[in-house]
């Protein structure tokens, strides 16, 4: 990416969202925009031989190569497997309570902080909820858009409750994971072929769930409607995604009720949580870009922790 300079402020902060597969890198100026912006395949299970500080060393080069900027790390590198755990805090959670738990990394060359997680209350007395990377992007979103309720979707997709720019609490999902897992390692998937987007196997998937409690019982029906041939090999797959989401969905409408929902992200499973939020009757449901939001939340971040002025 070739950076005009002189039409931006000069540089002020490194800062990566550095997940499991995922590292989105940032440069800011003085003036909080966005001068570069890089991603690398050092994801933590990519690592292979090298240190966090040498990973993060082989992507500082060209405009990156500022080894003299504080640099803020957010997401599963504050892990127990990351670099330095950064210590889950409790919800509610204000920008000023994150910023102010920010963690030392251990590195002799870089000035290095990581953005703690946040955990909640499950529904089930006793259990929590926790999150990395997320709480970033929903302050992001919060300093721009203010209350609302969110959802993050993805391999453990979250749904959180934002007011007053606090996070008062969240509710964690397994709906990606358990996608995968079905399709592939159960006998659902053995029915599953040239797999298509069939959007009214995914609505009757949505349908179903929302009207019933009953979701193993749901599930194990990819597999009759496969043997019936009431829905097409080539269809299960959306059924299935339907069936998932739609039990996520009526999770929160009975939590939340039907409002506004913005969801974080991009791409074709943003897209579909916003087809059945949409058909089963939330208004104004809006996609929000993932890595603007985590951009925007890792700069305001660094600014309430006094990174930069």
């Amino acid at each position: 990416m070739k950076i005009d300079h002189m039409t931006y402020a000069a540089p002020a902060l490194l800062a990566a969202d550095w997940g499991t597969t995922n590292f989105r890198l940032f440069l800011f100026g003085t003036d909080g925009r966005i001068i570069a912006k890089h991603t690398a395949n050092i994801g933590l299970k990519n690592l292979g031989v090298l240190t966090f500080e040498q990973a993060l060393l082989s992507v500082m080069k060209g405009d990156f190569d500022r080894p003299d900027l504080p640099i803020l790390l957010s997401g599963m590198v504050g892990s127990r497997t990351g670099w330095v755990e950064a210590p889950y805090q409790s919800c509610p959670s204000s920008l000023k309570d994150i910023a102010s738990h920010l963690v030392d990394a251990p590195s002799d060359r870089l000035k290095v902080k990581i953005v703690p997680g946040l955990r909640a209350p499950a529904d089930h007395e006793g259990l929590l909820n926790v999150m990395r990377g997320e709480e970033t992007q929903l302050f992001g979103l919060s300093a721009t858009l203010g209350d609302g309720v969110f959802v993050l979707p993805g391999t453990h997709s979250k749904w959180a409750a934002v007011e007053n720019n606090v996070i008062e609490g969240f509710s964690s999902y397994m709906t990606g994971e358990m996608f995968q897992v079905l399709k592939r390692h159960s006998i659902l998937g053995d029915l599953m072929d040239n797999d298509r987007d069939d959007e009214a196997a995914f609505t009757l998937g949505v349908d179903r769930a929302m009207a019933d409690k009953s979701f193993l019982s749901l599930v194990f029906s990819v597999r009759t409607e496969g043997l019936f041939g009431h829905i097409a090999p080539e269809s299960l797959s959306s059924y299935l995604s339907g069936l998932l989401i739609g039990s996520e969905i009526r999770a929160e409408s009975i939590r939340h009720g039907i409002r506004p929902v913005g969801i974080v992200g991009d791409g074709t499973l943003s897209n579909l949580y916003k087809r059945a939020l949409t058909h089963t009757g939330f208004t104004d449901v809006t996609i929000h870009d993932g890595d603007a939001a985590a951009a925007a939340g890792l700069w305001a971040i660094a600014q309430q922790g006094k990174l930069v002025l």
